[in-house]
């Protein structure tokens, strides 16, 4: 051991050795005291809120401003527990327009609910802000009617009958100057009645320009837009059901008015040409008569106008007259075939009518057609009944029938 303490090159490497060690002492980082120093130093967070509404104080019934920001945003600073409380805090931002004149100003935005010891940063600062007396206007409200040619084909829309039909405007005397229309829009696509709608109101200027910072009293009105259909006028056609007691027969039968006016659309329409299904009820007539009878919708129509009309039925003792020789016709022959008549051979009958004396006595002999019908008879013979045609209120006495061979005409 005293050899190598006596050792040039031991001494040497012991001294580099304790050298490195007090060099490498002295340059290590303080750990300790920074670890010390954040126990006792809290750490410092920085939050932006962006956007934050800004909130505006003025007295509401004197003044309207324009050319404020709706939001700012705010860069809040401190201890991180103290930037968390921020964020659950009623914070507010806001500028205070109270005690200002009319006129242009540069405000300043100002907070308050923020928690102590945090640093509140606005960005921007301050706004520039307009103010204004206010002032009100009566102005009268505009419909337009939107797809108007998307209605059904024949169909009208009439003028739109509105609730209220004016109302007050009121804001920045510099608005209201501008004001051309208080208008709403009412969609009566595919309308077939008379459209019922609330419809909320804007204001516009000459370019159709919507002027927003307004206000409206009442800003909703009640609007009916009348949908008028297309309509066709028709006949009536009575049902005459039962039989008329005996020895009466009517004389005429008028109808008051003679046509009525039916609404609904169009395809409805083309397929109506008359009016039916009003029941006149002859068992009950035995005298001259005057009746109000309710006119029937047709289905798929509206209504009809009137709704109800005046039937005027005159009556006459009944009588007889006899048209001799009358033709009987065939009808329905098929092609390539032919009729004969087997009894009466002459194919003619004398056929005796019955009604009031009033029509027996216009009665002439080509106003009675008589016929059989052979549309669904094949070749051979048939016995036939013979129909016939003739004014109203007639009615014939005897019901006769003929014989007639179907025969090929080859």
């Amino acid at each position: 051991m005293d050899k190598l303490l006596k050792s040039n090159w031991f001494v040497k490497i012991i001294s580099f050795l304790l050298a490195l060690m007090l060099y490498t002492i002295v340059a290590m980082p303080d750990n300790t005291a920074s670890e010390n120093k954040n126990i006792f130093e809290p750490e410092t967070e920085t939050e932006r809120i962006t956007n934050m509404k800004l909130d505006v104080y003025y007295d509401e019934k004197e003044i309207v401003y324009s050319n404020l920001p709706d939001s700012v945003d705010v860069v809040v600073k401190g201890s991180r527990d103290r930037v968390m409380l921020s964020k659950l805090s009623n914070k507010e931002v806001y500028v205070d327009l109270r005690n200002l004149t009319p006129g242009k100003h540069l405000v300043k935005v100002k907070h308050k609910n923020f928690p102590d010891e945090v640093d509140v940063a606005i960005e921007p600062g301050s706004v520039p802000v307009l103010i204004e007396k206010k002032a009100t206007v009566e102005h009268s409200v505009d419909i337009e009617l939107m797809n108007k040619n998307k209605i059904p084909e024949g169909y009208t829309a009439e003028e739109p009958i509105i609730t209220p039909n004016s109302v007050s405007v009121t804001g920045a005397k510099s608005q209201l100057d501008k004001i051309a229309f208080v208008r709403g829009y009412v969609d009566i696509s595919d309308a077939k009645d008379t459209v019922k709608q609330r419809i909320p109101l804007n204001v516009y200027d000459e370019n159709m320009h919507e002027l927003k910072d307004l206000t409206i009293e009442p800003s909703v009105v009640d609007v009916k837009v009348p949908i008028s259909s297309p309509y066709k006028k028709v006949p009536i056609k009575l049902d005459e059901n039962g039989k008329l007691p005996d020895g009466v027969s009517i004389s005429s039968i008028e109808i008051e008015p003679a046509e009525v006016t039916v609404f609904g659309p169009n395809d409805v329409l083309n397929d109506i040409q008359y009016i039916d299904g009003i029941p006149l009820e002859l068992d009950k007539i035995k005298e001259n008569t005057t009746l109000e009878l309710k006119v029937p919708v047709p289905e798929g129509a509206k209504k009809v106008d009137p709704e109800s009309i005046k039937i005027k039925v005159t009556v006459d003792k009944e009588q007889e007259v006899t048209f001799t020789d009358i033709p009987v016709k065939v009808t329905g022959l098929s092609d390539g075939l032919m009729a004969e008549f087997l009894d009466p051979k002459s194919g003619e009958l004398d056929i005796t009518l019955k009604g009031a004396s009033t029509v027996l006595d216009k009665l002439k002999k080509p106003d009675i057609e008589a016929y059989v019908d052979v549309s669904e008879l094949s070749e051979g013979e048939h016995e036939l009944a013979v129909e016939i045609n003739g004014p109203q209120h007639i009615q014939w006495a005897n019901n006769q029938k003929v014989k007639v061979a179907i025969k090929n005409q080859t």
